[in-house]
């Protein structure tokens, strides 16, 4: 195409040509033998996903993950493994419940972002203007990273605590423990033996940590600890930093409760007794050596005597039948579905108790009946020799027997050698989907529900 005529930025053009004819015909033949021609513009592109789409999809991606975000802060504050900083109670978990609202007032409020920080902010106990910018921080930080906000107070560089020197820590615990804290010698002695009044030894114990304790750990750091390390004591320490130092050291007021144990049963160092392994699900599967895992053939039970019982051979013996009439995925049928008729099929299980059933009509001593009436089970046909002939025996009254209709399944058992279960493969697919739930746990039942799917 050939070049238009339009006046672009880089061409030289005269507002008045006739005035100026004739003065400078050097620079008029200058400049029609350098005009530059138009560069004509580049030509759109179109992309592969629309701007509009694309920020939809961006925009749907932020939402879902504040939806998750709120999800894991609730959890985090429901869960009994949670250990905030100072406590419950303390300021991290106050952030924390902070987060969760602000999080709250954006999802299913519709608030603007900075909006609900103030607002979740002022529930919280923090300021509306400054505590909703420090919020939205937190937020931001929680939301990216996972990470809770720390609080520095006590942190400055130029605070220095006596307990950070290992020596003057080792000197003060040596002395807590060794020194016998009683101003009087006969209450001591009935607190030790505990025959005294509950209430009277309650009060007792106040004073000691509140009182006597921190001032006598005073007075041996001030007349004894400080000239040993060079250090002058000036106006002294307070009660209230000794009482700090004696809560970091572990030492804190206990209740006496009535029972078996006394005053150091709720310490972590004690041996706690046996809990039971708690609700879980029990996952029956098989793994095809052709097809992999077979999602049909699977069977979830919720153990527990109130939940779905515990897992019996009778299960298994359903899970494998052929007649799925009342489970709608069974081995069997999941396997004629991925091959055609006429295969043999190999099953390998382990020797657990799970697996171990007999048939419905098995020669059994426990179901055999001592005398007649009751509930008499149906069993197979037994046998005996009588010079050298065998002779069958009818285990019921042949007016009363009827046939097994599982006959004619042709099941056969077969013994693998030694070490086969270690050596089988689904032992290293079911560590594997042990090893996903462990490293997705939040220690709560309905995570372990939404994990399963995944980690098969």
């Amino acid at each position: 195409e050939p070049w238009t005529s339009v006046n672009a930025p880089n061409e030289f053009v005269d507002d008045n040509p006739e005035a100026n004819r004739g003065k400078n015909s050097d620079q008029d033949s200058i400049t029609t033998n350098h005009q530059l021609p138009v560069v004509p513009l580049l030509k759109r592109q179109k992309l592969d996903v629309s701007y509009r789409k694309r920020c939809a999809e961006e925009k749907e991606a932020k939402w879902n993950k504040l939806k998750q975000r709120l999800t894991n802060i609730t959890k985090l504050l429901t869960s009994k493994k949670t250990e905030f900083s100072s406590g419950d109670q303390g300021l991290q978990a106050c952030r924390a419940r902070a987060i969760q609202s602000h999080l709250h007032l954006i999802i299913n409020k519709c608030y603007r972002f900075i909006e609900a920080s103030e607002k979740a902010a002022e529930t919280h106990g923090f300021a509306a203007k400054w505590g909703g910018r420090q919020l939205c921080g937190w937020t931001r930080e929680w939301v990216l990273k996972l990470m809770l906000p720390v609080s520095y107070h006590g942190r400055h560089v130029k605070v220095y605590s006596l307990l950070s020197d290992p020596a003057i820590a080792a000197e003060l615990r040596a002395y807590m423990r060794s020194n016998k804290w009683s101003m009087d010698p006969q209450k001591l002695a009935q607190f030790s033996e505990q025959k005294m009044v509950p209430a009277a030894a309650k009060e007792y114990l106040e004073h000691l940590i509140d009182n006597e304790m921190p001032r006598g750990l005073k007075q041996y750091m001030e007349l004894e600890l400080f000239p040993q390390i060079h250090l002058k004591v000036g106006r002294g320490i307070s009660v209230s930093t000794v009482r700090s130092w004696l809560h970091a050291e572990g030492f804190k007021y206990t209740t006496h409760k009535k029972g078996l144990y006394f005053d150091g049963h709720e310490q972590p160092d004690y041996p706690l007794r046996k809990k039971g392994a708690g609700r879980g699900i029990h996952q029956s599967d098989i793994l095809c050596s052709t097809f992999g895992w077979i999602e049909e053939a699977s069977q979830t039970l919720e153990y527990g005597k109130n939940y779905d019982g515990y897992w019996t051979e009778e299960l298994f013996v359903k899970q494998v039948s052929l007649f799925p009439s009342s489970l709608q995925t069974k081995i069997i049928p999941a396997l004629e579905k991925q091959f055609s008729m006429g295969f043999q099929f190999l099953i390998i299980v382990d020797n657990s108790q799970g697996h171990s059933a007999y048939a419905e009509d098995a020669l059994l001593v426990s179901r055999m009946n001592i005398k007649p009436g009751g509930k008499q089970a149906h069993m197979c046909d037994g046998w005996y020799h009588i010079d050298m002939v065998k002779v069958t025996q009818s285990m019921v009254y042949a007016s009363d027997h009827q046939g097994s209709p599982h006959r004619a399944w042709s099941l056969s058992s077969k013994l693998e050698g030694q070490f086969h279960c270690e050596l089988n493969f689904i032992e290293y697919f079911w560590g594997m989907v042990k090893k996903y739930l462990c490293d997705n746990c939040d220690y709560t039942f309905k995570t372990l529900k939404e994990n399963m799917p995944k980690a098969m």
